[in-house]
């Protein structure tokens, strides 16, 4: 008689990511080789021990880039062995544990470069949406950015033969670096069939529809932006703004996806549309518009709002409409892949801001107040 097993064996694909042999970059300065370390007129590191997340110490730098062409520091990451990270791209991210001396920051003048062997480089910088709790200060703060984030494709960088990761230091600063290594991290968005494209092909577009997909609104760090409870259901979030430029350091942007970070496509309609949303205020606060893309070799187009942008349509509440062709430049945007809508508000002011779409306009993009309610 032929023996039956009652269980019938399952191949387990390997885990990419348990398979990746190199994920500490930097631990102390006793287990991670770092370059660059020379002090000059526009940049200070220091090893420190007092202080540290882990390890015998960490890594403090101090610099001013103003006369120095490039700032910088390099890691060996296991004395410059080739990396292969194409497998772990899409699920992996760099994390690191930074904190800073005095005040709070949403960003830091810090870009990330990966290398290859072949001496390409693709770079990409610290993203609020992947600092933890959304703000750098005096406590160490878990820090990621998802290797996806690298323009890899773009630079023509080989992935599978890495050599080292270095970071650039722009403006002026001081931060302190500690823990950095390579983790498993989940996107905000999941991988389709459609490398995460929504298309769109007639209007109206709802945008900046679920809180989570917004930034710079943080109670716990700032009472400057606050979501109110009167948003719908299917429309944009409606925020309470109210800034004060004259307080130090004071929060004054915010933005959100167009469609849950997905690429967004309106290369068809582009021309023919308009940013619409509300005001309620008693007068329109000075804002400075911002649409951003993930491609291109222009990725980032604005405009202030002025006079022909927006018309009081009842007491205290007044509608905004911004075409497209009146953003400076935006015919070099890439209009098949937008990634968001950033807002600066630029004088102290209080309002409450709701209900943005795109909408379809066909009139003189330098007056389109005419338009507004049509």
């Amino acid at each position: 008689m032929q023996e039956v097993s009652l269980y019938s064996s399952i191949d387990i694909p390997p885990n990419p990511f348990e398979n990746f042999a190199f994920k500490n970059i930097f631990l102390d300065s006793h287990l991670s080789k770092v370059n660059g370390l020379k002090n000059t007129t526009c940049k200070k590191v220091y090893f420190e021990k007092e202080n540290s997340y882990s390890g015998r110490d960490h890594l403090h730098v101090i610099w001013d880039s103003q006369d120095c062409k490039y700032v910088g520091i390099g890691f060996a990451w296991d004395n410059y062995k080739a990396k292969d990270l194409s497998k772990i791209i899409t699920s992996s991210a760099i994390e690191m544990m930074i904190r800073v001396d005095k005040n709070e920051y949403t960003k830091l003048p810090m870009f990330f470069s990966l290398w290859d062997y072949g001496g390409k480089q693709c770079s990409s910088k610290i993203n609020y949406l992947d600092i933890e709790g959304g703000v750098i200060d005096k406590n160490w703060t878990k820090v990621r950015i998802p290797l996806q984030a690298f323009n890899y494709e773009r630079k023509g960088v080989n992935m599978s033969n890495i050599k080292e990761l270095r970071i650039e230091f722009q403006q002026s600063g001081s931060v302190h670096i500690d823990d950095m290594k390579i983790v498993p991290h989940e996107h905000n968005y999941t991988k389709t069939d459609t490398e995460f494209k929504t298309t769109y092909n007639s209007f109206p577009i709802q945008i900046g529809v679920g809180s989570q997909y917004w930034w710079g609104i943080n109670p716990t760090y700032s009472s400057n932006f606050k979501f109110a409870s009167n948003s719908i259901e299917g429309q944009s979030e409606s925020l309470i703004v109210d800034v004060d430029l004259s307080e130090k350091n004071s929060w004054n942007n915010f933005g959100f996806s167009f469609d849950k970070w997905n690429h967004v496509d309106i290369s068809q309609i582009y021309s023919t549309s308009a940013l619409n949303f509300k005001i309620k205020s008693s007068s329109i606060p000075n804002l400075q518009i911002m649409i951003v893309s993930y491609k291109g070799d222009k990725r980032r187009v604005y405009r202030l709002i002025d006079e022909s942008n927006y018309k009081e349509v009842q007491k205290g509440v007044y509608e905004v409409l911004i075409p497209i062709k009146s953003f400076d430049k935006y015919q070099l945007i890439d209009w098949s892949s937008l990634k968001e809508i950033r807002i600066t508000v630029k004088e102290s002011s209080q309002f409450e801001i709701f209900q943005f779409q795109l909408v379809e306009f066909r009139g003189n993009p330098t007056n389109p107040k005419k338009w507004i309610g049509k």
